[in-house]
């Protein structure tokens, strides 16, 4: 099967429900989108009501700086506020970073997020790719990665952990000897953590400990799916006070709203929102994932997640990523058409995990999807 990626880089994300409305006749708010791996008890009240409340904010230049917001995710984190730089999502921490730090040279463990590639391209540098195997269910293989930083020349390295599209946490205490290997050689690591509080155990599967002890590490971080916030546009970075300063130095003034600078109040966990996450997904990601291995045993090869979204290989010979997307879509239902993350084809799509009624009904749509097909 051909991949995706033969023709350049993939351009498509998931969640894109205005196209689907136009497309599939059916309103946007009528979608059950499983194509969006954001958190499924969708944008905390709590922070309704601070928008609403500070609504005359609007008329106000933002703080550029983002003092309140940086304080607040301090104590979160507990996590000086001289090592977090503040931007307008994840997005424009990675493109900030990389126009600071001109790698020549990045290394990317793949399958992964497009956005590394395509960062690194445009500010010219050469992109390797480290391929995660299928055969080890997507585990990444540290030796095997820093065989292959050595045997590159590589000056950076970017992943993704837990990693999208194939939902797999990499422990922290591996990462530290990734971490070892890299500073000894001079090489920066870059660990995207975007959907480490959609994990069993939360921050406690960061690698924001090793941040004292290692200048080469840089962590990337957002509230997006954390709050269900895609539009809100909120993320931020940690990272050694010499490279904060630097990044705040080349940054976009204003680029991060009034409005996403007082949702780090949320962190504080006053109202309960980051205890109703967990607990959310303490029950229903082992649910949904063991419904959907018994469900679909012979057409699907299901791997095990560690975050809100789940990687399927379908098995069948009748049908595709691409055909069972576009009969699911006409149901109502959008998945993710995994074919183009480089390394993948399209027999992988990526589904959301979301609240126990909505699972059931996606695998009753898949189910009825599935028999029409063969």
């Amino acid at each position: 099967m051909k991949d995706a990626f033969e023709n350049g880089i993939a351009d498509k994300h998931g969640g894109n429900i205005y196209k689907a409305e136009d497309k599939y006749g059916i309103r946007k708010e009528d979608f059950l989108d499983y194509s969006a791996n954001v958190n499924p008890l969708g944008i905390p009240q709590e922070l309704r009501e601070l928008i609403i409340s500070n609504i005359d904010l609007i008329s106000c230049y933002p703080d550029p700086e983002c003092n309140d917001l940086r304080k607040d995710i301090s104590s979160y984190l507990d996590i000086p506020s001289d090592r977090i730089i503040i931007g307008n999502g994840a997005a424009e921490i990675i493109f900030l970073l990389f126009d600071e730090q001109k790698p020549k040279k990045v290394l990317i463990p793949s399958p992964t997020f497009c956005e590394y590639e395509r960062a690194a391209i445009k500010l010219g540098a050469e992109v390797v790719f480290f391929r995660i195997r299928e055969e080890r269910h997507f585990k990444l293989d540290i030796n095997e990665l820093i065989r292959c930083m050595d045997d590159n020349d590589i000056d950076s390295l970017i992943l993704c952990n837990p990693n999208n599209p194939t939902s797999v946490l990499t422990p922290p205490d591996e990462l530290l000897c990734l971490l070892t290997a890299a500073n000894q050689r001079g090489v920066r690591i870059i660990v995207d953590e975007t959907f480490i509080e959609l994990t069993i155990g939360g921050n406690i599967n960061s690698v924001k400990g090793y941040l004292s002890e290692f200048d080469n590490l840089f962590i990337i971080r957002a509230f997006t799916k954390l709050f269900a916030i895609p539009g809100l546009r909120l993320g931020y970075g940690l990272g050694s006070k010499e490279l904060i300063t630097n990044l705040w130095e080349r940054k976009i003034t204003w680029s991060v709203n009034c409005f996403a600078g007082i949702s780090g109040l949320l962190l504080k966990n006053n109202y309960g929102y980051l205890d109703r996450t967990s607990l959310w997904l303490s029950e229903e990601l082992e649910h949904f994932y063991n419904d959907l291995d018994l469900c679909n045993l012979e057409r699907f090869q299901v791997f095990k997640p560690d975050t809100n979204f789940i990687l399927l290989k379908i098995n069948d010979i009748h049908f595709n990523s691409h055909s069972l997307r576009e009969s699911m879509a006409f149901k109502g239902v959008l998945i993710r058409d995994a074919a183009n993350f480089r390394f993948l084809d399209d027999r992988f799509i990526r589904v959301a995990i979301k609240d126990r009624d909505s699972n059931e009904k996606f695998i009753e749509i898949l189910n009825e999807t599935i028999k029409e097909n063969i």
